[in-house]
């Protein structure tokens, strides 16, 4: 997949008054991607042969492991997850389905009668592109999103150790990536991943059901961090696993519960010190997000959403340290559907504002999304570095663990008022810390080591 992100600045959207007058206009930016070719024909002719060879070899060490073939096809779950200790809301959105118009040059047509996918001159697309957003590569390098394998089977092609932050599709045959074969005879692949995090299992040997078998990334024919997930039959017939009025390629769906068409959610909600989304190809952007502001300094409040769609209403409440309401408003979604789009707002605080922690809660589609700013605090952006510290689970009932690289100093956490309602000096790389005893809410668990310190939002059920 040939992916170039381009940001679109829309202002404004409407702004309907629910309550106070809103700090601002809404600026609107609609992520779109550019695509070409994804696997070139030539190439999946290699990979085929590839199959066959690997395969030959699995049936010398291994002459019974193709035989009791099941005359049913798999049920997959979803290809992927977030890794343990993900905090976030979300992490991605869908871009791209099976082509089923097999006429080239721009006619489209997807499962479900839409032109949610991409052709290109000579070809169409083959697969579904599970694109990591937003700041992708940034969450490439955090290693966020695990591909794991979307049903049993048997390993019979592998590749690694390929350049995984491409920019420029020029046909790059060199993906990182893994190719099943289940127990029907059906084969799932699974394409683009980051340099050096293919399973360590080799070609022949089985895997599990939501077993690891990589990280998304941007190997291959591919310019983002991304999961190319292709089915075919024991056939080798092209699969679309979902089943909608306009696939003509098989009748049923291949999920044990198949995704909605679209999915409208927000995938984080944030506030940040500058308006700018970083989007250079290949390179970790710069969040710009702070949790702390003086008097004066102006706060850009932004919205990442996933699957937003003509007339969306998404509801804003910003309560002040006291409990009062600053700000409630809707912002109606005026502009057409979109994948993947961020809204931010420009909120200019000055010397009336109290000090201490502000509330924000979203509301979108019946779902419910909370985030926090202070004026005058001490809350902190979370900087870490990769896997530095671990927090989980996350919501809790109960306990939470908290897993360090080095040894953690103290552990402090705070109430939204700012608060510091307990501390622990462990010194110790592990620990854990009783919420039972805290009332039902957001907390910011503050975690210090020697030379570092991180803030985890958490929240107590």
């Amino acid at each position: 997949m040939k992916t170039l992100i381009f940001y679109f600045l829309l202002s404004v959207s409407s702004i309907v008054f629910a309550q106070n007058s809103t700090p601002s206009q809404a600026y609107f930016n609609p992520i779109t991607i550019s695509e070409i070719e994804c696997i070139p024909d030539a190439h999946r002719q290699n990979i085929l042969q590839e199959i066959e060879t690997n395969k030959r070899a699995i049936l010398e060490v291994n002459p019974e492991i193709f035989q009791n073939r099941t005359t049913t096809h798999p049920l997959f779950e979803l290809p992927f997850k977030a890794k343990s200790g993900f905090t976030d809301y979300g992490y991605y959105s869908l871009f791209n389905q099976v082509d089923h118009n097999i006429a080239p040059a721009g006619q489209l047509l997807d499962y479900n009668c839409g032109e949610r996918t991409y052709d290109w001159a000579t070809g169409n697309h083959a697969g579904t592109d599970y694109v990591v957003w937003p700041y992708p590569w940034k969450k490439m390098d955090e290693d966020v999103m695990e591909v794991i394998a979307a049903a049993p089977g048997i390993i019979i092609q592998k590749k690694d150790g390929h350049f995984d932050k491409n920019c420029v599709n020029n046909g790059n045959p060199n993906w990182n990536g893994v190719i099943l074969e289940h127990s029907d005879g059906s084969q799932s692949w699974y394409w683009h991943f980051k340099d050096g995090s293919t399973t360590t299992k080799n070609v022949g040997d089985a895997v599990a059901s939501g077993e690891y078998l990589g990280l998304a990334g941007s190997s291959g024919s591919s310019t983002i961090p991304h999961l190319h997930f292709e089915v075919h039959d024991a056939a080798g017939d092209l699969i679309d696993p979902y089943a909608g009025p306009c696939n003509d390629l098989n009748s049923d769906s291949w999920w044990i519960e198949q995704p909605d068409y679209m999915v409208p959610e927000i995938l984080t909600l944030s506030t940040h010190y500058s308006e700018i989304l970083d989007d250079e190809c290949g390179e970790i952007e710069d969040t710009y997000g702070e949790l702390n502001f003086l008097p004066g300094e102006t706060i850009y409040f932004k919205l990442f959403y996933r699957d937003i769609q003509t007339g969306d209403i998404t509801n804003i409440q910003v309560k002040k340290p006291n409990g009062t309401i600053l700000w409630d408003y809707d912002f109606v979604s005026d502009w057409p559907n979109h994948f993947a789009a961020y809204t931010y707002w420009v909120w200019p605080t000055d010397n009336t504002w109290e000090d201490g922690v502000y509330d924000v809660t979203v509301t979108f589609k019946g779902n419910t999304y909370e985030t926090i700013f202070g004026i005058n605090t001490n809350l902190l952006v979370n900087k870490p570095e990769i896997n530095e510290v671990l927090i989980f689970p996350n919501p809790t009932s109960d306990f939470i663990n908290v897993q360090s690289v080095e040894e953690i100093s103290s552990i402090s956490v705070y109430d939204l008022a700012g608060r510091e309602i307990f501390k622990h000096l462990p010194q110790s790389e592990n620990t854990t810390i009783d919420f039972s005893k805290f009332n039902i809410g957001i907390y910011l668990v503050k975690v210090d080591s020697a030379d570092k310190s991180q803030t985890f939002k958490i929240s107590k059920l």
